[in-house]
């Protein structure tokens, strides 16, 4: 039976893309909390300084670097980087991510690519890259993919990033398939919108996604904090989880329920 200590990340080395704000921020300081040594990504380096700085100051120890997760190119740099750095890569929380409401009909190539590059494509190449240090390794470790409540059920206005977000589900199923064997964990994390400049624009910007909100999310009618995101993505990076792999936790405050 997993006992408190379980839920620890003692010494794991914790990658999270996206750790500039939002639900990336608050992972990678929740991270440190239970004792991980911190490896952050964004497009916005000075974002990720203030977080190192911050991660630094309350005495844990966070690398930093650049980070596009729509340029594999980056994302091999990004990874090559964190292992120079430390040398492993215990857990991969693949939180980056980008979205832009707006109806099918009037969707661009341009924006189609953009979505789902910036929320399938990465969780690919950079689960790819880790996995291929985690095999090395032979000690196993945990891959965590940030999907979304739009990848579980239709979400209008959101058409290329829930065809993403649902990929990203099944990609999560077979990549957990095929690395059971070296001792590789791979669940998703499907949140309802959560409280960020981005999601609160969208919201600004469209009355008829403010609304969902309201009615949709049941337990409380409004954007879940990030807390509220990170707390299960802990759970999952932990040995408390250690049984649980190919698995989407939704974690929408019932709205995929009805």
């Amino acid at each position: 039976m997993p006992c408190l200590s379980s839920f620890g990340l003692e010494n794991q080395v914790v990658v999270v893309t996206g750790a500039g704000r939002g639900i990336g921020r608050v992972v990678a300081k929740d991270a440190l909390r239970s004792g991980a040594k911190l490896a952050i990504g964004s497009r916005t380096m000075s974002e990720l300084k203030t977080l190192s700085d911050e991660i630094r100051e309350a005495g844990g120890e966070c690398f930093y670097h650049s980070l596009d997760v729509t340029k594999v190119e980056s994302m091999s740099a990004f990874m090559a980087a964190v292992i120079a750095h430390y040398g492993r890569i215990d857990v991969l929380v693949n939180n980056a991510g980008y979205n832009k409401l707006g109806k099918l009909i009037d969707c661009t190539e341009e924006q189609y690519d953009l979505i789902v590059d910036a929320n399938l494509k990465n969780v690919f190449f950079c689960s790819q890259i880790a996995a291929r240090q985690m095999m090395k390794q032979e000690t196993g470790g945990v891959i965590i993919n940030v999907s979304s409540q739009a990848g579980v059920v239709g979400a209008p206005e959101r058409g290329p990033y829930s065809g993403a977000k649902a990929g990203v589900n099944n990609l999560t199923r077979t990549m957990a398939a095929e690395w059971a064997e070296y001792g590789i964990r791979v669940n998703a994390i499907a949140p309802t919108v959560t409280r960020s400049p981005m999601a609160e624009q969208a919201m600004n910007d469209s009355a008829d996604f403010a609304a969902a909100i309201q009615t949709k999310n049941l337990l409380r009618g409004d954007l879940a904090e990030p807390e509220e995101i990170s707390a299960p993505i802990i759970f999952l990076a932990s040995k408390a989880a250690s049984m649980i792999t190919g698995h989407t936790l939704v974690v929408d405050g019932g709205w995929t329920i009805v």
